[in-house]
Formats: C-alpha cells, sequence, structure tokens
C-alpha cells in the first residue's frame, strides 16, 4: 500500500481491521472477567500452588538460624497459616476475606521491610535485582489488594440484595 500521507494508512487495509476488533473484543473480555466474575476457583488453585511452595514445609528453623534469617522463618508461618486459612474458609467470603487481609498485611510488612532493608545506610548497594523484587513484591501487594477489594465488593452485593 503507497502511502498517502495520512497517519492511519494501515487501517484501511481490510485484513488489519479483523485482528484489531478480535484484539479489542480479547481486552473487553479480559477487563470483563476481572469485573464481574467470580474468582474463588482461581484463588483456590494460585493459594494451593503457595501453600506447596511453602518454605516451612521444606525447610526447618535451624535452616534459617544458620543463615541468621530467623524472622523469614516465621514470616513464611504466617504466609502458610494465612494461606491454609483462605483454603478453609474460601466457601464463606466474610471468613475469607479475613484471611486475605491478613495475608495482604503480611505482603506489606514484607514489602516495607525489605525497602527498609536495601535502602539502610550501609546495607549493601543497591542493584538489578533489587530493583526486580521490588516489581514483584509491589505486584503482589497490588494483587492482594485487588482480591480483597473484590471479596468485600462482593459482600457488598450480596449485603445489598440481602442474600
Amino acid at each position: 500500500m503507497i502511502n498517502s500521507g495520512r497517519e492511519w494508512d494501515w487501517m484501511d487495509n481490510n485484513s488489519t481491521l479483523p485482528k484489531l476488533k478480535k484484539d479489542v473484543v480479547y481486552f473487553k473480555k479480559i477487563k470483563d472477567i476481572l469485573l464481574y466474575f467470580d474468582f474463588q476457583p482461581l484463588l483456590f488453585f494460585w493459594v494451593t500452588s503457595d501453600i506447596l511452595n511453602n518454605m516451612v514445609l521444606w525447610t526447618t528453623l535451624s535452616y534459617w538460624k544458620e543463615l541468621d534469617q530467623e524472622y523469614t522463618y516465621w514470616l513464611y508461618l504466617a504466609h502458610l497459616i494465612a494461606s491454609v486459612g483462605i483454603i478453609l474458609t474460601i466457601h464463606n467470603i466474610k471468613w475469607a476475606s479475613k484471611f486475605v487481609l491478613l495475608h495482604l498485611t503480611i505482603v506489606l510488612y514484607s514489602t516495607i521491610k525489605y525497602l527498609v532493608d536495601i535502602f539502610t545506610p550501609g546495607s549493601d548497594p543497591y542493584t538489578f535485582q533489587d530493583t526486580k523484587n521490588i516489581i514483584i513484591t509491589f505486584w503482589y501487594v497490588f494483587l492482594w489488594t485487588w482480591i480483597y477489594f473484590k471479596l468485600k465488593l462482593e459482600m457488598l452485593h450480596k449485603s445489598l440484595s440481602n442474600e
């Protein structure tokens, strides 16, 4: 196609329009899923994965003491308790939201502690690995916050409809 000087010449191509429409529909469906669909099955499998990957199940307290990171073991244990609580109460939104809030609080605490540790004077120099870890921890903060507010929104809808 010859460029006619218009900025959007590529849209005149008939093969591009159906693909563009498919992309828009795809993202609209993703948005609708995130806003309107129940997510308990996804939460169930994600938390089950968290439980199976929890370091408390695969290490001992003495392992963390040898690394001089005893608090890490207790942090993993708190994550395990919150995750098991979510699994056990996933059918009861009110109780599940309390365990999700506990999990969010633990994630917030560990994020803040990590940020304080890396920016404390005298600590190791800031590295690319620190940037990656910060992005990942902020992603988890966002994710658990979103889950918590979705649960609270669902509770609000149920209370308004007197279920």
